[in-house]
């Protein structure tokens, strides 16, 4: 198979990923709850990953704690949940993914918070735009890049508008970290998967946020710790980690994470040349690109007089993948005008080749000229 669909999961894994999972599985203890070496072990790899995660992010530990979570959306739910108050104003963008959105829509439809949606113009979302909305806003949440079309936001404008109007800030990283340089330091929290750039395992995800926040937790249970109370700890990560941890999948998060941020110069000059050549490839083709830049490797597009459905699931035939359809950002995709058709969405990574950039050209001209 021709993998791209980087954008919901990277294909490739380095090497260690799967032995730290397959180690765990072999020397399964719970973290934090035992004290005989397996549970100990399992505990220390979560923190080495956890500390990790900090230094690599340019999040001080004096300042900063990371939490690990089952993913990027329930991530960024604690962070949306656990720390907005009745009453606050709320900004975030129409290129946001539904773990954002669903969240603040939901709190607005119960009459807790004021919310306001930048649109883009021109395809993005400005620093100017971003100024003027936070002068009237307490928090904001909003994507480093679209997952439709790849569009980066102005992360410095944006910290250095939040920081001026003392606006709390929430970044879902899911599609820019790490092959885009994002600072934790610069915002108050930043939520990340396992599974994508960072070339873990689905499963994991993991919070960063400023300790004074105050954050109020989403789950209530076992923590091994205050194990004389019937009342949830206070402090974090603890009071934020109820229930079991997914131990064999932070170690291995921990591998591809190393291993992503090492390679990350290398990885990310190979995504954007090989996203360039496909989106001249499109053009040549009179396709509808929706993507203006490459940098993260998502390409999104339509073949003219084709459903975006048709069009995946004639590449699927090839053994080709991609996305299709719509990808959950209903107003991205009301914005682009492909609220009804979707769009194709090709998610490059690492391991791709300009050999699987021709084969997937040479498909679409076949699909291109078949009747639909």
């Amino acid at each position: 198979m021709i993998y791209l669909d980087n954008a919901a999961t990277s294909f490739f894994k380095p090497k260690g990923v799967a032995d730290a999972l397959n180690y765990d599985l072999a020397h399964s203890a719970n973290s934090g709850r035992s004290g005989h070496k397996y549970a100990l072990d399992a505990a220390m790899k979560i923190e080495d990953c956890r500390n990790f995660l900090l230094s690599a992010l340019g999040a001080p530990q004096n300042d900063y704690l990371a939490v690990f979570t089952k993913n990027c959306t329930e991530a960024l739910n604690l962070g949306i949940f656990g720390f907005l108050r009745t009453g606050m104003r709320v900004v975030t963008t129409a290129y946001d993914h539904n773990s954002v959105l669903r969240p603040l829509f939901e709190l607005e439809k119960r009459g807790k918070i004021e919310l306001m949606v930048i649109e883009p113009t021109d395809g993005v979302v400005t620093a100017e735009h971003l100024d003027s909305a936070l002068q009237n806003a307490d928090f904001c949440a909003v994507s480093a890049a679209s997952n439709v079309t790849g569009a980066r936001l102005d992360l410095a404008a944006l910290s250095s508008s939040a920081k001026r109007y003392g606006v709390v800030t929430l970044v879902d990283g899911a599609q820019a970290v790490p092959l885009q340089r994002v600072d934790a330091s610069g915002f108050d929290m930043l939520a990340l998967p396992g599974h994508k750039g960072l070339h873990g395992p689905q499963g994991t995800g993991v919070l960063i946020f400023r300790k004074d926040l105050g954050l109020q937790p989403l789950l209530m249970g076992g923590t091994g710790t205050a194990s004389d109370s019937v009342y949830q700890p206070s402090e974090p990560p603890e009071s934020l980690e109820a229930g079991t941890l997914f131990a064999g999948g932070i170690a291995a998060l921990h591998v591809g994470a190393k291993w992503s941020f090492a390679e990350r110069e290398r990885n990310a000059a190979s995504v954007r040349r090989l996203a360039e050549e496909l989106i001249e490839y499109l053009k040549g083709m009179g396709a509808e690109i929706y993507t203006k830049d490459p940098t993260l490797g998502v390409v999104s597009f339509n073949l003219k007089g084709k459903d975006s459905a048709f069009v995946a699931s004639a590449l699927a035939e090839r053994d080709i993948a991609v996305r299709g359809g719509l990808h959950c950002a209903p107003l991205a995709h009301r914005y682009l005008g492909t609220s009804e058709r979707g769009a194709v969405r090709v998610g490059i990574g690492t391991d791709n080749t300009e050999r699987d950039i021709y084969m997937l050209v040479a498909a679409l001209e076949k699909i291109d000229v078949m009747r639909r």
